[in-house]
């Protein structure tokens, strides 16, 4: 008895389409996928603890986010201001 592919569903054919559209798609710049509306830029940065408990400490009596209180205290450092 032979064994036959479903007929419902070719999963070749479905493979075979996916692998085009991700071939054809190489070596074009992505757009818009490390940056959200704002024009910013996601980056990993290593905080020591004891500091980061301290900047969640202070965002919290600003009432921002820690994400807010790095990039605000950042550009006053960079602006002079501080």
């Amino acid at each position: 008895m032979a064994i036959a592919l479903n007929p419902k569903r070719n999963p070749v054919t479905v493979r075979d389409a996916q692998a085009e559209t991700f071939i054809s798609g190489a070596g074009k710049p992505e757009t818009n996928t490390e940056s959200d509306d704002n024009g910013r830029k996601p980056i990993v940065v290593r905080i020591p603890g004891d500091l980061l408990k301290r900047i969640d400490q202070a965002a919290k009596r600003k009432s921002i986010s820690r994400s807010s209180f790095i990039v605000s205290s950042m550009a006053d450092l960079v602006n002079g201001e501080r």
